[in-house]
């Protein structure tokens, strides 16, 4: 009995399995770039070309370089010396490199040294190694006081078509806050990446920058901006890219605004240094208390720009063909209301002679006895005096959206406008004096932005308040209002089916 040490050290399968991490390519290489930025020097600008051939992909930098034992140690897993910058795990290098291909190359020359250091990893030859996790470093004497890193990957394991067309635009997003202050250029087979510019809609445009005021995290800052596009993206191209130092973590974000149609125009930046990342900084640990409070304070400063999403959705939904078959519904409802039998107690007068219901020419109608005394009366409609101003009327009449309610004729319309999401989905002004009414369709109320047909559900608004004005009209109770609308939209979709 007794204790025994016993050795560790990983298996060299460890090294090659590094690569399974789930990188994707222009993932990879940033880990990459990463690097090549954590070593740039101050005071010049970084320039990082990478090539992207059939076999080869190769990054190339200008920063200070390492000598041998800095690239011994950047060989060592886990082992980083860096606070506060972007490779601060020490696996990018070796879990990038695997990721990307079986055999990496390095070559580097640090500032003020006039050697140069390589490294040639060879999967193969390192899991038939019988060295354990010993590396072969060799010297050269440089060129001039040159200072650079080269990582060459050979023997790739994808093969992505287009993938420096890919790379240049992840680029242009990842790294966008370095390339605009001008601090690094970075060029894909010899392009320049160019940080995206996004057509915003005018004066929608928001800086932030909010300070976290007490707690352990006091003085750390979440700032970035916002805005509006003048066209909201049907493909989840929406939402916030995200950064650390930096350094783009997430794109396209949907943190804090959720996912939907409605709000597809909003697009911006958030920086969050202090928020911690996973060891691949594919994201932020969304479980920390870091992020929570950055979750509580961006809900309050996204209200407004939610609310303005959701509102230009609204209008932008509201096509001309929208519009335009609107119109045909409005006109087949004001023919339902004007011949449906079913409605003629609504639209018709009393005669106050003889007690009984006229219809619109001034003729009689049978009617329940007890629906005779409601209503609040109204002006007489005279018997027809000759049938060319009758149908001159009715001819007139016929391209007007007009309705009658206990027999006074009244224009009314329709209009999709933003009245807030605590208003109800549709409100209507009834204006008695100048016979007019006009019904509104609430485009910020949710269930708008839900619905798919936006001109059944303005159909259903339309029939619902002319069912409520006719309904308080006449003095019944509010009860019977349901079937008043039933009867309307079954008159007017019958004429409308006769249409299409």
């Amino acid at each position: 009995m007794g204790t025994k040490t016993h050795d560790i050290t990983p298996d060299l399968s460890l090294m090659p399995k590094l690569g399974k991490s789930g990188y994707s390519s222009p993932q990879a290489i940033a880990e990459l770039v990463d690097n090549s930025i954590d070593a740039r020097i101050e005071g010049k600008i970084l320039n990082v070309n990478i090539r992207i051939d059939k076999n080869v992909i190769s990054i190339a930098d200008n920063g200070i370089g390492m000598d041998e034992k800095q690239l011994a140690k950047a060989m060592t897993l886990a082992h980083s010396e860096k606070e506060n910058q972007l490779g601060e795990f020490g696996l990018g290098l070796k879990t990038a490199c695997n990721s990307l291909g079986s055999k990496f190359d390095i070559i580097t020359s640090p500032i003020g040294n006039n050697k140069q250091y390589q490294f040639i990893y060879d999967q193969y030859a390192w899991l038939n190694s019988n060295k354990r996790w010993e590396i072969e470093i060799e010297s050269s004497r440089a060129q001039g006081d040159e200072h650079f890193t080269i990582i060459k990957i050979e023997n790739l394991t994808k093969n992505i078509p287009g993938l420096p067309d890919v790379l240049k635009r992840d680029m242009e997003r990842r790294f966008a806050p370095f390339i605009d202050k001008g601090e690094v250029i970075i060029k894909v087979n010899g392009k320049a990446c160019k940080p995206s510019r996004y057509d915003l809609i005018e004066g929608s445009k928001k800086d932030f920058n909010i300070q976290i005021e007490s707690g352990p995290h006091k003085g750390e800052k979440i700032y970035g901006w916002y805005g509006l596009l003048k066209e909201g993206s049907n493909k989840g191209l929406y939402g916030f890219h995200t950064y650390r130092r930096g350094r783009m973590i997430t794109t396209y974000d949907k943190m804090v605004i959720g996912e939907h149609p409605t709000i597809s125009r909003i697009i911006g930046e958030i920086n969050m240094d202090f928020v911690p990342v996973t060891h691949n900084k594919k994201d932020f640990i969304r479980e920390s208390e870091e992020f929570s409070i950055v979750e509580d304070l961006l809900k309050e400063e996204f209200k407004d720009l939610l609310k303005e999403a959701k509102k230009k959705s609204g209008q932008d939904s509201i096509t001309n063909n929208v519009i335009n078959e609107l119109n045909v519904w409005q006109e087949k409802i004001s023919q339902a209301i004007t011949k449906s039998p079913d409605l003629k107690y609504y639209t018709s007068q009393i005669n106050p002679k003889t007690g009984m219901v006229q219809d619109l020419d001034g003729d009689e109608l049978e009617v329940p006895l007890e629906k005779r005394d409601k209503g609040l009366g109204g002006k007489t409609i005279s018997p027809k005096d000759n049938d060319s101003k009758r149908i001159a009327k009715k001819e007139n009449e016929k391209n007007k959206r007009i309705i009658r309610v206990k027999g006074k004729q009244f224009e009314f319309d329709h209009k999709f406008s933003s009245l807030g999401q605590d208003s109800s989905w549709k409100q209507y002004e009834f204006d008695t004096d100048k016979r007019k009414i006009i019904i509104y369709t609430n485009t910020d109320f949710p269930a708008f932005g839900a619905t798919k047909d936006k001109i059944f559900y303005a159909v259903i608004h339309i029939a619902e308040a002319i069912a409520e004005i006719m309904v308080r009209e006449v003095g019944e109770e509010i009860g019977n209002l349901q079937e008043i609308k039933e009867l309307i939209l079954k008159a007017a979709s019958k004429l409308k089916n006769q249409v299409d």
